[in-house]
């Protein structure tokens, strides 16, 4: 740790975090492992990765108080497929994002596209469809290991 004036007065912290926030953001951006701002704590928790620029695959993981979460993407072939682990005695609400259909401009209201360990999502056990928001199908998911697949464009955020 680095103090956070270069003085080093005794006055100020001298357990200044650094960097911190780049790792922050591998796992809470790229990866989508959220802290649910109605309920802290990590009971509940918000998977929400950002599948941007020409990043082909982001895997991360959190130890939280509950276990391990897990979130790992990958795109490939126009395809996007989520592996996330949820831990014991703990929920999660999962966005996984999708294209939206030929022609129009917002996201798609068609959840047919995403399934959920090769079933469609709507119709997995232990998922339920919530809605969509910003060309992302999300879901509430219990504990447990989920595979998500959606397609998705170069546009899909």
């Amino acid at each position: 740790a680095l103090t956070e004036a270069w003085a080093a007065l005794p006055s100020s912290s001298h357990n200044h975090f650094m960097l911190g926030h780049i790792t922050e953001w591998f796992y809470a951006g790229l990866a989508g492992i959220q802290v649910d701002p109605a309920a802290p704590g990590w009971k509940k928790f918000i998977i929400k990765p950002a599948v941007v620029g020409d990043l082909t695959w982001v895997k991360a993981h959190y130890d939280s108080p509950y276990g391990r979460i897990v979130s790992h993407w990958k795109r490939e072939d126009g395809k996007l497929t989520m592996d996330v682990t949820i831990p014991p005695n703990s929920t999660a609400t999962i966005y996984v994002p999708v294209a939206s259909k030929p022609g129009e401009d917002g996201p798609t209201k068609d959840t047919a596209s995403v399934s959920e360990s090769g079933k469609p999502a709507t119709k997995a056990v232990g998922v339920k469809f919530l809605r969509m928001e910003n060309n992302a199908a999300v879901y509430a998911v219990g504990s447990g290991t989920y595979q998500f697949q959606s397609a998705l464009t170069k546009t899909a955020k």
